[in-house]
């Protein structure tokens, strides 16, 4: 009786059909070699198909085995690049995405630069339901920053709905900086309102006030496991960070960062 094992193919002569018997996944052939083995078992036994080494009928072969292990070198290369799912994605195959995707590299391994460019193929355009705070903290988180976010919504005993400024979560000291050292841009001073770094309409720091406490509807905040933690992020990733927060928020909020970068 036949025995069923892991030489056995579907296509067997003697191999029974059912779902016992195992399936073969396609193999990438990678020489010449094999491609004309397997054209020698297409043509007829025969001293008029003889192919010898040194025939022009051989070199027809070769010629045609070598155009087409080409071809799917260069549709592997294409696959390959085209998604970074796979370790033939290169570094070159990353920075042609992130241009495309306008993300930015910074210092980051080729792995993290992978799953930012997946990230960003899983939502590639900016709706408005994915400017919700769930959705904009799960992607900062997903680019490797450990912060959370938290809505400028808070109620009083009485449950009346009132907002907070950053003086009133975290008390400030002029001594306390955000980029090392003991002071930051003279006077103990940071960026935006009430001392406190934000991230309004630019990649880079800026000075913003955002007026009265009327605007603070348009407020939210970025800090760390509570919103009175400070988070930290790596200070060679702080551009990109701020990039990513302007690309991801509404156009018209502004985040209060409470954030050091070391």
């Amino acid at each position: 009786m036949y025995q069923v094992s892991n030489n056995s193919t579907q296509h067997g002569l003697k191999t029974p059909h059912g779902f016992r018997t195992p399936h073969r996944f396609p193999v990438k052939s990678g020489t010449k070699e094999e491609l004309m083995a397997l054209a020698n078992q297409l043509y007829p036994t025969g001293r008029v198909w003889n192919l010898s080494e040194q025939s022009k009928f051989n070199a027809l072969h070769a010629a045609i085995n070598l155009s087409i292990l080409r071809l799917t070198a260069d549709a592997y290369s294409l696959i390959d690049g085209s998604f970074p799912d796979n370790n033939n994605f290169t570094v070159d195959d990353a920075t042609l995405w992130e241009y495309r995707l306008g993300l930015l590299a910074g210092t980051l391994t080729l792995e993290q630069r992978k799953a930012n460019i997946l990230r960003k193929m899983a939502f590639p355009q900016n709706v408005k339901a994915r400017q919700s705070v769930p959705y904009i903290e799960s992607q900062l988180q997903q680019s490797g920053f450990n912060v959370r976010l938290y809505e400028n919504i808070f109620y009083d005993v009485d449950g009346n709905l009132y907002r907070k400024e950053p003086a009133d979560i975290l008390s400030l000291q002029t001594g306390t900086v955000q980029h090392g050292g003991s002071t930051q841009h003279g006077a103990g001073a940071q960026h935006g309102g009430g001392n406190t770094e934000v991230v309004a309409n630019e990649a880079f720091e800026e000075n913003y006030n955002i007026g009265g406490a009327d605007n603070l509807y348009a407020t939210f905040f970025i800090a760390g496991n509570q919103l009175s933690e400070i988070a930290t992020v790596e200070k060679s990733r702080e551009r990109e960070f701020r990039e990513l927060i302007l690309k991801l928020k509404p156009a018209h909020t502004v985040a209060f960062l409470f954030v050091n970068y070391i």
